[in-house]
């Protein structure tokens, strides 16, 4: 009896986030090459070839981190989140700066994207480089990420206030504008600094901490 063919592996968190970052990547640099192309002189088409690059640089910098914490296994469905975040703002951003296009609700998607993939960075980035090991440490660590989340849903809702045109789309991708909702502006202040101290904070703390006496023994020998 000849043996069943073997199946087929599911694929992977790791796996689906490949496949999102290549996706996202391919359908970017299409649309970037389509926009050096297409530009009426040399000097736009170096001008939007270096734009289209930035933007890429400026995501993948979430990427990056966002492809580590899968492959470690950590914050795996924060770190999809953070993928598609991330490939939105780079192909919505790199085909504005081809058609430039003079949409409200365009330039809303665009910014939501990149404040998701802003403030994804902060917490794959803390993640990949602090490993709290004891109860102050992951305090700090989860203060921070925590705070980062609440940044992003409060800048999403500031974004998503604005109207009648205030929301302007840029070459760099990142739109700019007058908030419809000023009251927000304070709490998004005070959460950014918070942000930034508890983040070295539970940098410091993850460093500072001591492992058992058995481990120094065992590191001894």
């Amino acid at each position: 009896m000849d043996d069943p063919p073997p199946t087929a592996a599911p694929l992977s968190r790791l796996d689906i986030g490949i496949l999102i970052t290549l996706v996202c990547l391919g359908v970017g640099g299409i649309i970037g090459l389509i926009a050096v192309l297409d530009a009426g002189s040399d000097i736009a088409a170096v001008g939007k070839g270096f734009g289209t690059a930035l933007i890429v640089f400026q995501a993948g910098a979430t990427i990056a981190a966002a492809l580590a914490c899968l492959a470690r296994r950590r914050l795996e469905l924060l770190a999809l989140g953070g993928l598609v975040a991330a490939g939105l703002a780079i192909d919505l951003a790199v085909l504005e700066l081809w058609l430039s296009i003079d949409s409200e609700t365009y330039a809303k998607l665009l910014g939501v994207a990149y404040v998701w993939t802003f403030f994804g960075l902060l917490v794959f980035g803390l993640t990949l480089a602090a490993q709290p090991r004891d109860q102050l440490a992951r305090a700090f660590h989860l203060g921070a990420i925590g705070a980062s989340l609440l940044g992003g849903l409060i800048a999403t809702a500031l974004i998503a206030s604005a109207g009648g045109g205030d929301v302007v789309p840029t070459t760099t991708g990142i739109p700019y504008g007058a908030f419809g909702n000023d009251d927000l502006l304070r709490p998004l202040g005070a959460v950014l600094v918070v942000i930034a101290t508890l983040w070295f904070a539970a940098l410091a703390a993850s460093r500072g901490a001591r492992d058992e006496p058995a481990s120094h023994v065992e590191a001894d020998v």
